[in-house]
């Protein structure tokens, strides 16, 4: 159901709860009968889109530990295909209360949510997903992230995890800074302003082009997640090399519920909600883990050669790139009132406690 039904939806949904006498939480039926976690039944829609993948493992694994602690009485069920909003919209969905929880991505809308886009910053001293988990999981209940969700009535529930993005290519591989002058890239976003600041030529080409691109040589190479999404338009087939640890950056994208249906919640429901987190997280991790092992072995066969950015290539390219994007970030966040130098720090101390602990 997209966004122009959801005021129906959300008017059928209000009417039901006031019935019931429950609020916005979702619908209450009975209380469990015998549970880890008692509490009464509520059930949550998540609005979100394409088919289960690797970004949504942390969610599935959030929604089974839920149901198991509460013998199913508190249901948080994905609704994947964007059938209850389209994927920009998610947030106005949560706003008008057309569901209960949502995924979305800063990157989609940046002006709804300008603070969270600091975490798609290139290069930042992020190289792995626990270091992500971490920094992301603190970052999201900053109070100028939480005040900008509320806006929106959301409120975050945790961070869907992507893999740091790396470089694919097909012919020599670049072996400095200059090698790079005259790449065609498909690589957008940040992550394309910083491809085009050491040379390369970006440029948008839908993924299930990116085959009969790179084969026809449209393209030189791409820019992808690392390895899943490489490995899943199979361009490892094609390629003679690939980028490794150069922590280019990712997208982020966020799974949050609806302030007010979360406030309605039981306390032992909330709380419950904290202590499945960390492992959900960590099946995350793990799903990626097991792909990136065996997608390892599938580049390894096809001789892909290993590309390593060298010490001096990552000072020039901060020179050129990436200390310029987060000058831009910062002028940006201040000239919309907030203080963006101040929330960049944030998330730049964060990563080194991470990186540290």
């Amino acid at each position: 159901m997209k966004l122009r039904n959801m005021a129906l939806v959300a008017a059928c949904g209000m009417v039901t709860a006031v019935t019931l006498g429950f609020g916005s939480g979702g619908t209450v039926v009975s209380t469990a009968q015998a549970a880890e976690v008692e509490g009464p039944k509520v059930k949550w829609l998540l609005s979100t889109w394409g088919k289960r993948r690797g970004i949504m493992e942390g969610m599935e694994s959030f929604s089974e530990q839920i149901a198991e602690a509460t013998d199913g009485n508190f249901e948080v069920s994905l609704q994947y295909g964007g059938v209850l909003s389209d994927p920009k919209e998610n947030l106005d969905g949560l706003k008008i209360g057309a569901f209960e929880a949502a995924m979305f991505c800063p990157l989609y809308h940046p002006s709804k949510t300008p603070a969270i886009t600091g975490l798609d910053l290139p290069f930042l001293p992020i190289t792995d997903l626990e270091t992500r988990a971490k920094v992301h999981e603190a970052y999201l209940h900053n109070p100028v992230v939480l005040e900008e969700l509320a806006r929106w009535n959301a409120y975050p529930l945790m961070s869907a995890l992507m893999p740091n993005y790396e470089v694919m290519g097909k012919g020599e591989a670049p072996q400095s800074i200059e090698d790079w002058e005259g790449l065609r890239l498909s690589a957008g976003g940040g992550i394309g302003d910083l491809m085009k600041s050491i040379g390369a030529i970006p440029t948008a080409v839908p993924a299930p082009e990116m085959y009969q691109s790179l084969e026809r040589g449209v393209i030189n190479g791409a820019a992808f997640p690392y390895t899943y999404a490489f490995a899943a338009y199979k361009l490892h087939e094609l390629a003679d090399w690939r980028t490794e640890k150069s922590s280019l950056g990712s997208l982020t994208c966020v799974l949050v519920a609806s302030k007010q249906a979360y406030e309605a919640l039981p306390p032992q429901y909330q709380e419950l909600i904290d202590r499945v987190k960390p492992g959900a997280y960590k099946h995350q991790i793990d799903t990626y883990t097991a792909i990136d092992e065996k997608n390892e072995k599938l580049f390894e066969e096809e001789g892909l050669k290993k590309v390593r950015f060298s010490e001096e290539d990552v000072e020039q390219i901060m020179d050129k790139a990436v200390q310029p994007s987060w000058d831009a970030w910062v002028a940006a966040r201040n000239a919309e009132g907030l203080d963006g130098q101040a929330l960049l720090d944030e998330i730049l101390a964060l990563a080194k406690e991470a990186n540290t602990n």
